[in-house]
């Protein structure tokens, strides 16, 4: 609800003049974020109730998982600069998975998200790439505080946010984590964390190979 209450108050608030016409532009950015949080937080639920439904018609495609990572956190270039972050192991050789492209950038996506929110300022996001048999690993790491151990079974749950990530992440609701666990469960391989505090946190991501190619 917190989306929309802070949507209407700002809205309301221009509109009977209670917020004056030099501060509206300030308060329609935020209305704006708060949209497109809400956007966000749309699109998440219904990605979870249509893959829960049997809705969500799985699409297997050749997909370059190496590149796709590489190209998704294009979109994270401010945020990482904002944050002086150093990224490392993206000059890699190439891997394929066999997966719907959608879901599995969706993966990706929020994994990265997740890690650029809590990475410490000035720190680093790593990545790595490599097989084990028939699989192939795919690590997002970054440095920082780290998870306490007595969180670390919960990451996955649905709406669940660690005391740490609801001061430091102000937009989001706890359903990230919990679809990528969901989405990559269904395209048949598994995802696990490791953590500490004060060393970071690992997410990585088991998914069947489909060929490979340096």
């Amino acid at each position: 609800k917190t989306p929309m209450t802070t949507i209407g108050g700002f809205v309301d608030g221009i509109l009977d003049g209670t917020i004056p016409p030099e501060r509206q532009n300030h308060y329609l950015r935020i209305v704006s974020s708060e949209v497109q949080r809400l956007s966000r937080l749309v699109r998440n639920m219904l990605t979870l109730s249509q893959i829960e439904a049997g809705e969500r018609t799985i699409q297997p495609t050749e997909v370059e998982i190496t590149s796709l990572v590489t190209n998704t956190l294009l979109g994270f270039e401010q945020r990482l600069e904002e944050k002086h972050i150093e990224v490392e192991g993206l000059d890699t050789d190439r891997y394929w998975v066999l997966a719907d492209a959608d879901l599995i950038q969706q993966v990706v996506y929020n994994l990265i998200d997740n890690a650029v929110k809590f990475v410490n300022e000035g720190g680093t996001l790593s990545f790595d790439f490599y097989t084990e048999g028939e699989n192939i690993m795919v690590a997002v790491r970054n440095t920082g505080s780290g998870v306490l151990p007595e969180e670390i079974p919960r990451l996955f749950d649905r709406f669940y946010k660690t005391d740490r990530s609801r001061s430091l992440d102000k937009n989001g609701v706890g359903l990230g984590l919990s679809i990528c666990r969901t989405i990559i469960e269904i395209l048949g391989g598994d995802i696990s964390v490791v953590s500490a505090p004060g060393k970071g946190t690992c997410f990585k991501i088991v998914h069947p190979v489909h060929r490979t190619e340096t």
